[in-house]
């Protein structure tokens, strides 16, 4: 029983380490460097007062009038997102198909040159103009600053099956009217609805008789 009480319990590493900073002047050491290291990145961190993040992005778009939106992402969307997917420095490419056109956007990443970035990727488009589909009449290469990134979207939706879109459109052609009104707005746009168009309807029979073509 005395050599029991007479043992000294065995401290483990962590108790030690406790015990050391606990008794020395350690701690204090370590507060002073972690305050002169935070003091120093403050003074040395580059700050400004309206930072400019530079990310590189441009808009092709091409038109191929008479396609569905299936010949034109077959055709035209997938076989450019390939192509420029190719380049140096491009870390995204989307594309939206629709009926007669495509859009293809490019996005190169954060701190590659933008003027280097946008003359790449018209090279590469010029460079392999015998990929495009002989439909196709006219495309163009459109670069995407900070200051036209859509801050706000607004959604127009019906409340019923009897609403359609050409109201929708025409109630949101009115709206962006008020809204460009609003004090620092910059560009500002309406997608999607139908279009107020006018259908006319050739008489065969009239043109024939009067001796006239459509």
């Amino acid at each position: 029983m005395d050599d029991l009480q007479n043992q000294t319990p065995k401290r483990g590493l962590t108790t030690k380490i406790v015990e050391i900073f606990t008794t020395s002047q350690l701690s204090i050491l370590f507060l002073i460097i972690s305050l002169l290291a935070g003091a120093a990145a403050l003074i040395l961190t580059p700050r400004e007062e309206d930072p400019q993040i530079v990310v590189p992005v441009m808009d092709v778009l091409v038109e191929y009038p008479g396609a569905s939106s299936e010949e034109v992402e077959k055709l035209v969307a997938t076989p450019l997102e390939v192509l420029l997917k190719q380049l140096e420095g491009v870390e995204y490419v989307y594309s939206v198909s629709r009926p007669g056109a495509a859009l293809v956007t490019v996005r190169y990443f954060v701190g590659q040159d933008f003027e280097d970035s946008l003359v790449k990727t018209w090279d590469r488009l010029m460079s392999n103009q015998n990929l495009i589909p002989p439909g196709v009449t006219h495309w163009k290469v459109s670069p995407v600053e900070i200051d036209n990134v859509p801050i706000v979207l607004l959604t127009l939706s019906a409340q019923n099956d009897n609403y359609d879109s050409m109201a929708l459109r025409r109630i949101a052609d009115e709206l962006i009217i008020s809204l460009r009104s609003v004090g620092d707005v910059g560009k500002s746009w309406v997608v999607g609805g139908e279009q107020r168009r006018v259908s006319i309807y050739a008489n065969p029979a009239a043109l024939a008789a009067h001796s006239v073509t459509l």
